[in-house]
């Protein structure tokens, strides 16, 4: 079997360890969402649509664009009674969350069109693109916490057994043509760990593309680690 070992691009700083909130969405609708009070927090489309503008009263929230991704990250201020923000996309929709600030870690929050309809993997466009260029394109979503295309999502955590210095958590699994998988890494010694794509075939068979967003963690660190595996 072919192992491709694959680059991995940059992830936002400081939401590398933080939860994801996948919700559906309807134009018009209120949708009801946790958001840290004191860290940024980032919002996204699930489709993998852009969004285009965020809107709501300027004295309770903070915003910053990520215009490369189509992705912005906001800020709530002012305390914590909720309020409104209005998503709106590329595609025109407004979607109206109603953001409840909360103590807690960074959020991610990825809204899905309850009218976006995904097709099958065996129909799916992407069938014919290139093997390797299916790899990369489902590890660019893994990357960037964007439901894939034609996948199905179990984000039930899991710890699974690696090594002694290190606890590793499974955060997210999508299946479709192929599996993909994102994992929390976390040193628990008290030494410097300096992790290798090679290392992680530990993790059962059938693994084509290992990506680890930060080689060296010092101890207490965190990383995330993504696979691409065949499909079972």
């Amino acid at each position: 079997m072919i192992r491709l070992l694959l680059g991995l691009l940059l992830l936002a700083a400081g939401l590398e360890a933080g939860a994801v909130q996948i919700v559906e969405a309807v134009d018009g609708q209120s949708i009801a969402v946790k958001l840290s009070s004191r860290d940024w927090n980032r919002l996204g489309m699930a489709d993998g649509n852009r969004i285009e503008v965020v809107r709501g009263p300027e004295e309770r929230f903070q915003s910053q664009e990520d215009a490369a991704r189509g992705q912005v990250y906001v800020r709530p201020l002012g305390g914590p009674s909720s309020f409104s923000l209005f998503v709106t996309d590329a595609a025109g929709a407004t979607y109206t969350l109603l953001v409840a600030p909360t103590d807690m870690p960074a959020e991610t929050v990825l809204i899905r069109p309850r009218n976006s309809t995904l097709a099958p993997p065996e129909t799916h466009a992407g069938a014919s693109v290139p093997h390797v260029a299916r790899i990369k394109a489902l590890m660019r979503s893994l990357a960037t916490d964007a439901v894939p295309e034609g996948y199905g999502a179990d984000l039930a955590r899991r710890e699974v057994p690696l090594w002694r210095e290190a606890r590793l958590v499974r955060t997210a699994r999508y299946q479709g043509e192929l599996a993909g998988e994102v994992y929390e890494l976390t040193n628990v010694s008290v030494d410097e760990m300096r992790l290798d794509e090679r290392e992680f075939g530990a993790l059962a068979g059938n693994i084509l593309a290992v990506a680890i967003a930060r080689h060296a963690l010092p101890p207490g660190g965190t990383t995330r680690v993504y696979l691409v595996r065949e499909a079972r």
